[in-house]
Formats: C-alpha cells, sequence, structure tokens
C-alpha cells in the first residue's frame, strides 16, 4: 500500500515532469515531508487545453455516497479497479496525478521492530503517482473533493519492503491518463502497466512515524544500521 507520502519540490519543477502543467503564481500548498490520509495534497486533473493543479483531501469519497462514515479509502489496486463499485467511475472518468517526491514505507524486521523507508527516483527528482478523484457534494455544505493512490504489486528495490507501491506514471501517458475521453477498461489498464519501478530506497527515522512531525528529518537517511535487522 503507499499510506504516507512526501511533496517538497514546487511546482516549477513538475512542470518538468507533467506535460502542460500550469504552475504559475504561488503553490496552492505549502511543502509537506509527511503527508497523511485525510490531510490534503496536490494532483493534476484534466482541463481543456491544459492540466490543472487542485488541493484535494486523501481518502476517496465517490460522489454517490450520502454518508461518507469512516469509509475513506486512501489506495485502490490496479488489478481489480475497474470492478469495484467505490472505483469504477472515476477509474474511467475522474483520473489524477498525485504530485510527489517520495513515500514511505514501514518494514517488519526480524526483532519485531517496523523500519521506515523512504522510496523515491534514484536521480532525486519529483516524480507523480497515478490516482482518482471525486467530488462529493453530501460530505459537507460546500462539498467535498477527495482522491486516492493506485497501487500495484511491487517490484525492483520496492519489493524488498513491502508487497505493493504506487503507480508511478512516465511523462509520455500522462495526458491520456488524466483525458477522460479515454475510458475504456483496456485502455486505462494498459497505461497502468508503464510504471516506473527504477526506485532508491533508503531507511529513515521513526520520526516519520508520527503524521504530527513535518519538517525534512522525516526524509533524511537513517544511519543506525544496527537496528536494521
Amino acid at each position: 500500500m503507499c499510506g504516507r507520502f512526501e511533496r517538497h519540490s514546487a511546482l516549477s519543477e513538475f512542470s518538468k515532469v507533467v506535460e502542460g502543467l500550469m504552475a504559475e503564481g504561488i503553490d496552492p500548498l505549502p511543502p509537506s515531508y509527511n503527508i497523511a490520509p485525510s490531510q490534503a495534497a496536490l494532483v493534476v486533473r484534466h482541463e481543456t487545453g491544459t492540466h490543472r493543479v487542485d488541493s484535494l483531501t486523501w481518502g476517496l469519497v465517490p460522489s454517490w455516497i450520502k454518508e461518507p462514515g469512516k469509509i475513506r479509502p486512501i489506495n485502490a489496486r490496479a488489478e481489480t479497479i475497474h470492478q469495484k463499485p467505490m472505483f469504477r467511475d472515476a477509474f474511467r472518468y475522474q483520473r489524477c496525478l498525485v504530485l510527489c517526491d517520495g513515500y514511505y514505507e514501514w518494514k517488519k524486521l526480524t526483532n519485531g521492530r517496523k523500519q521506515p523507508y523512504h522510496l523515491g527516483r534514484t536521480d532525486e527528482s519529483p516524480f507523480v503517482m497515478a490516482g482518482l478523484w471525486s467530488h462529493n457534494a453530501h460530505a459537507a455544505s460546500e462539498g467535498v473533493e477527495t482522491f486516492c493512490i493506485i497501487t500495484t504489486p511491487a517490484s525492483g528495490e520496492a519489493a524488498t519492503i513491502h508487497h505493493r507501491m504506487p503507480v508511478i506514471l512516465p511523462r509520455a501517458v500522462q495526458t491520456q491518463w488524466l483525458d477522460p475521453s479515454v475510458s475504456k477498461t483496456e485502455q486505462v489498464q494498459e497505461l497502468l502497466l508503464t510504471g516506473d519501478t527504477d526506485l532508491s530506497v533508503y531507511p529513515v527515522s521513526t520520526f516519520v512515524n508520527s503524521p504530527a512531525n513535518n519538517t525534512v528529518s522525516c526524509a533524511m537517511p537513517f544511519a543506525d544500521s544496527s537496528v536494521l535487522s
């Protein structure tokens, strides 16, 4: 799964990653080194002639749910996403890109402890994760816009930490991913197969365990190798 991530790069940096991204003016959200479920994050959505950045809440609330309650999935499995009522409509028409510099995963060690790891590009450049978004008019008086992240079986270095990883979409397929006219199940599923798996992995401090901690320390390499067994 993907239950925590970070985004510290400015939109101007993501404009090099996402074709057609409008990155003028002040960023809608400040950088965050520890984005947790129910918090706001930046996503890119389709808009005629361009790609628009918005701040949405992490934890999908489909438009048809009248009483959102506590069921707000943060992840959706790429293998079954087209079959689940919770995700089916958004999968066809409301796809987004989640801006990211890295994500965190926890590995259970032989001593029983869980060690957090940071996973990101080997060149430390920002990237985007495949996501779905929805607008729900019942969740609040002004409505609420939410998103979730799509995951796939882990491969490469990521598989040494956890059996799932987010789908990281390359620039070549991002425009198609965002385009709601690309709506056939086979077309969309094929895009999910292009995910990048060339990631670097390093341990970080358990400081990241608490969502209340939100500084660059969350993403700094953890040097004490004595606990990594």
